[in-house]
């Protein structure tokens, strides 16, 4: 792997129940992207009805936010399909959530603040879902699906 790509080891498929996650040993830094059991997103994060993430990247972000998780997916097809649900642990153990439901492929965007921001675990699942964390805080972070600043 290069220096720009985390390998997350765990789970590979669409989960109907609970939720499915994969974690690295090393934290996904800003300016890098992520794989999934050493290949594209696309292999195991999935969805009902033809929903998939493609891409995931974390980035440096300007403004009231420091960080930004982009996301390229598409939500489940078809008429009362719902939504693909998907969350992003950083080293503080924050958890940041978003729901897809387009069932175009688009760019969404999660911004967040951290004094650790690197990501150390993925969860995915067709259902809404909270992961189970030792911290009891809520996280501030800030949703935008899909990003209109992203084609």
């Amino acid at each position: 792997m290069s220096g720009d790509t985390v390998n997350f080891e765990g789970d590979c498929g669409q989960c109907e129940n609970g939720y499915f996650g994969a974690k690295s040993s090393t934290l996904m830094e800003v300016g890098q992207s992520a794989t999934i059991n050493g290949d594209s997103p696309s292999k195991c994060m999935l969805a009902n009805d033809g929903g998939k993430v493609f891409n995931i990247d974390l980035k440096a972000n300007a403004g009231v936010y420091d960080y930004q998780i982009q996301v390229e997916a598409q939500g489940p097809v078809g008429a009362f399909s719902g939504y693909m649900h998907l969350a992003f642990q950083d080293d503080t153990d924050d958890v940041y959530y978003l729901k897809i439901f387009s069932s175009k492929k688009l760019w969404h965007t999660v911004s967040y603040n951290s004094s650790r921001p690197g990501i150390k675990a993925i969860y995915w699942s067709d259902k809404d879902f909270t992961v189970n964390t030792a911290k009891e805080a809520e996280s501030d972070f800030q949703v935008a699906s899909p990003d209109p600043n992203k084609t």
